[in-house]
């Protein structure tokens, strides 16, 4: 069965899910989208990208779209809220955001969270390294790229079942549907995953475990927060407050007009590797007191910031731990990506950029002429080996640099310095290298001919 007909369908819509299918249908491949949801779209405020997930979006030619909504967000976001100037950290006056696409420049400043908010270390760079998003105006930018009658919604997929070369998903709703290909995009509590993997049933999700972090998601009106008396001018440069296993990041978006804020605390273990089973209701809403309480002993700033917040929810953080061996990720024509796949600590902002690199290299071998039906699991298997080291990795940098920001590498400035060498190695990585990795070895064992 060439390429073309190959039937290719993606449990979950989100991020992950919906760059995949982009990527498919830029290739020609005949995909749909099976989403639990009645409509598209995530819980959350904003969204980081990296360089690394700035360059595929570019490639699959819905950057520019993104970035076009974003302009029209910002400008009908500045024009929504009051001219008056607002108190920049020096008490100079400032006048709307310092880029009006929230490009991240300058990396972090890293200030402490107690009283006295000392800058523990700053970054110095011009450079453009990420972009804050609101994931709404980035799931609006993919969802334009696919046809209405690809997207199903109310499918929230419960198993899957395989006969013959097809696999059906079964959902909730009592409904099944068939495929060639399954790619399981469905998130931390993956139901494609437990097939993989051979796992038992959601509850019992050996795979999934608490990570011993939870945070507070919050928006902030930039000029809310300057009405309060908070002088930090957040437009300036992203900010991370850091405190004994608590840290609190910053950075603007719509135009500056925001404050996206994520506030972290995670429990103390003598066992960094124990990580508990997994929390059952990861998400609740909580009040602004109860955000407080976990920062009574911070700071005026980064206290006056979140008194200020707005519809604040908790999440209780799991992860895919113990790490999925390559093995795992693909069972058959069924293989998982994002957060089903590696699901991380989100202190590298790279979980949804890892997930974007997985859809992008699936989209690139499914829709490789030398693909076809009798050898689709070998370049699943390959897009898995080639995928597996570096998602894990960033897992690893991903710990890492929770270590760092809850000051248990210390306050000296030479701990947050190894922010470099961990962004670095996420934002580096040259567009299409698992490509060619994963080809190369599909032509070393024979399943693709060589040139």
């Amino acid at each position: 069965m060439p390429q073309h007909q190959m039937r290719v369908a993606i449990v979950g819509g989100g991020v992950c899910g919906l760059t995949c299918a982009v990527a498919l249908l830029n290739e020609g491949v005949d995909v749909h989208v099976y989403e639990a949801a009645a409509k598209f779209g995530e819980i959350g405020a904003g969204i980081g990208l990296g360089l690394n997930a700035i360059r595929i979006l570019t490639a699959l030619g819905v950057y520019d779209d993104i970035q076009e909504r974003v302009r029209q967000e910002n400008a009908a976001a500045k024009s929504a809220v009051s001219a008056q100037p607002t108190t920049g950290t020096n008490g100079t006056k400032t006048n709307g955001s310092h880029t009006d696409n929230d490009d991240i420049r300058g990396w972090f400043q890293y200030v402490s969270g107690t009283p006295d908010e000392e800058i523990l270390y700053e970054f110095e760079s011009g450079e453009r390294n990420a972009v804050g998003v609101h994931r709404a105006t980035f799931l609006d930018a993919l969802v334009q790229r696919i046809e209405p009658a690809r997207t199903h919604f109310c499918k929230r997929c419960t198993h899957l079942t395989r006969e013959g070369r097809g696999v059906t998903m079964h959902f909730q709703d009592g409904t099944s549907a068939e495929a060639d290909v399954v790619l399981g995009a469905d998130g931390i509590k993956s139901a494609v995953r437990r097939f993989v993997a051979g796992t038992g049933d959601e509850e019992a999700d050996p795979n999934v475990k608490f990570s011993r972090t939870r945070c507070y998601r919050l928006l902030v009106p930039t000029q809310k927060a300057a009405a309060a008396g908070v002088k930090t001018d957040f437009r300036a440069k992203p900010t991370c407050f850091v405190g004994e296993n608590k840290h609190l990041i910053t950075f603007t978006i719509r135009g500056g007009t925001m404050i996206n804020c994520v506030a972290f605390s995670s429990d103390a273990d003598s066992d960094p590797d124990h990580y508990p089973p997994a929390a059952t209701a990861p998400v609740e809403k909580v009040t602004v007191e109860q955000v407080l309480e976990t920062y009574d002993d911070w700071g005026p700033e980064a206290r006056g910031l979140l008194n200020c917040a707005e519809n604040p929810t908790r999440w209780t953080i799991n992860v895919v731990y113990p790490p999925l061996l390559p093995e795992q990720w693909v069972r058959g024509p069924v293989a998982i990506l994002g957060d089903a796949a590696h699901g991380m600590l989100p202190h590298l902002g790279a979980g949804a950029g890892q997930g974007i690199e997985d859809g992008y290299l699936l989209g690139k071998l499914l829709g490789h002429p030398q693909t076809k039906a009798d050898n689709i699991e070998e370049v699943l298997k390959a897009y898995a080996t080639v995928r597996q080291p570096r998602a894990q990795r960033v897992w690893e940098g991903s710990r890492k640099a929770g270590d760092i920001f809850d000051l248990r590498e210390g306050r000296e400035g030479a701990s947050f310095a190894q922010m470099r060498d961990l962004w670095t190695y996420v934002w580096s990585y040259p567009l299409d290298q698992a490509l060619e990795e994963a080809v190369a070895s599909l032509t070393t064992t024979g399943i693709f001919e060589g040139p």
